[in-house]
């Protein structure tokens, strides 16, 4: 296919939010947000619906292409996935933190979402109200 929007679905646990606003105004929306929080950008498709974040240590507030093997746990990484429903859009969120740094196998293998009250969780929640606020009617 050649885009940016990886094949994988969200993972389990990751927030849903219908949103009264076109796809691709939604993606621009939450890049803008994510980027308002700090957090570089890896990946944006607005054509794709498709915002992904470097990984971002919560603790230093620093961002980096590769996860820092030193406490995995404070290093997370968002995706958000945003598609036409109804004449409206259902962007689905996640916060993932990776268990391990094993070269051998796939990261999306070690991926799961960041617990409820970890510093991750409630950045991405933060982002997310942001993006609601910008389409509430």
């Amino acid at each position: 296919m050649g885009g940016v929007r990886p094949g994988f679905v969200p993972v389990p646990g990751s927030v849903n939010l219908l949103l009264d606003a076109a796809p691709d105004a939604v993606t621009r929306a939450a890049a803008e947000e994510v980027q308002h929080a700090g957090l570089r950008l890896q990946w944006l498709s607005a054509v794709e619906g498709y915002v992904e974040t470097q990984w971002y240590d919560v603790r230093s507030r620093t961002s980096s292409a590769e996860p820092l093997s030193g406490d995995l746990d404070r290093t997370v990484k968002i995706r958000l996935f945003a598609d036409p429903t109804a004449g409206k859009t259902r962007l689905v969120a996640e916060c993932v933190v990776t268990s391990l740094v094993d070269p051998s196998r796939p990261h999306r293998e070690l991926e799961r979402m960041a617990p409820d009250g970890h510093a991750g969780r409630e950045l991405l929640q933060q982002i997310l109200d942001r993006v609601t606020r910008r389409f509430a009617r």
